[in-house]
């Protein structure tokens, strides 16, 4: 009688056939090499907000999103906040929700501008992801002119006076 090697228990073949074996052996491989690789693609949540954020300041009639307390202090250091405004909840693998906080600028439709996000910003998300925007809360938490926002965050230059004083 001969005694089976013991390194065919350890080295997985493929191709070997299934029968022959005893269910320890078969499960153990089975358990330990997948008969495929497993690919996974991740998107961070940050990543989903950035791209949001970006695809949602191209909007005409945006004039700024709307930034937590973080998002002011790193501006006033001088700093941007790239996912200003928006805040992702990535649901699944294929799945994520929305919701944007906006400035709008006045006189703007704000129902044409909630239908521009919803294109355009549902577009890049797909595109660049692959993600489908299951459901988008857009929030109005302001609206102003453009000469108010620009003066609001010392924007403002065509004044011609630059708060400095020149007397010697």
């Amino acid at each position: 009688m001969t005694k089976p090697s013991s390194s065919a228990k350890s080295t997985y073949d493929p191709y070997a056939s299934m029968e022959g074996q005893d269910a320890s052996a078969s499960s153990y491989q089975a358990d330990s090499v997948p008969a495929e690789p497993q690919y996974k693609l991740v998107i961070d949540e940050n990543v989903v907000e950035k791209i949001s954020s970006k695809a949602a300041q191209k909007i005409d009639g945006i004039i700024d999103m709307k930034g937590n307390l973080l998002s002011r202090v790193q501006e006033g250091l001088g700093g941007n906040d790239k996912t200003k405004g928006v805040d992702a909840d990535v649901v699944d693998d294929k799945n994520t929700k929305l919701d944007l906080d906006i400035v709008l600028e006045y006189g703007k439709s704000a129902t044409d501008v909630f239908d521009q996000i919803k294109k355009v910003v549902g577009q890049d998300i797909k595109d660049m992801t692959g993600l489908n925007v299951i459901e988008m809360t857009v929030n109005v938490v302001d609206v102003m002119t453009q000469d108010e926002y620009d003066q609001k965050n010392g924007n403002n230059t065509d004044d011609g006076q630059s708060g400095y004083s020149n007397d010697q």
